[in-house]
Formats: structure tokens, sequence, C-alpha cells
């Protein structure tokens, strides 16, 4: 699948996802993390904490709490998706 083909299956720009491809823009709400995850067929469960965790760490680097690992932060973002979808359910 094309660059092209992702975006338009995702309803985003070319040029956006080519900005997130080359880690020039912030990270993706999860939603469009979501939305990525089902065009490439990939396993949300698995790419979810991923995906939060990038937000996590540039959230905390912002706060100048960059010496969080990058271990310790997809700990929490897998801890913090469990808790949200067992509230939800």
């Amino acid at each position: 699948m094309t660059q092209r083909e992702l975006a338009k299956k995702c309803g985003l720009s070319p040029g956006y996802l080519a900005l997130l491809e080359s880690g020039s823009a912030e990270p993706p709400p999860l939603k469009t993390c979501r939305r990525l995850a089902r065009a490439l067929g990939a396993n949300w469960a698995e790419a979810g904490p991923i995906a939060l965790s990038g937000r996590l760490e540039t959230w905390l680097k912002r706060e100048g709490l960059s010496q969080v690992s990058k271990s310790k932060v997809l700990e929490i973002a897998k801890g913090l998706l469990s808790e949200a979808k067992d509230v939800s359910e």
C-alpha cells in the first residue's frame, strides 16, 4: 500500500502522513493511531500502548522529565489503557 493510499484509507492528508513517518509531527491522537492500525491490519491491543507511550514521552520531555525510560513509559501506557478498558466495560 502506498503512503497516498494509506492516507486516503485513514482520512488523512498524504502530507500529514509523511510528517508522521519522518517523526517531524507530534505523535497523533489515539483516534488517528487506531485508524492507522486498522488500515494496516495491526492489532490495537499491541499498537495502542505504543501509540500512547509516544504521546506520553512527548509530554514528559515538554515537562522536563525526559529521564523516564521508554520501558517505564510503555509500562505506564499499558496500565492506563488496561484500566480505561476495565472502566468502560
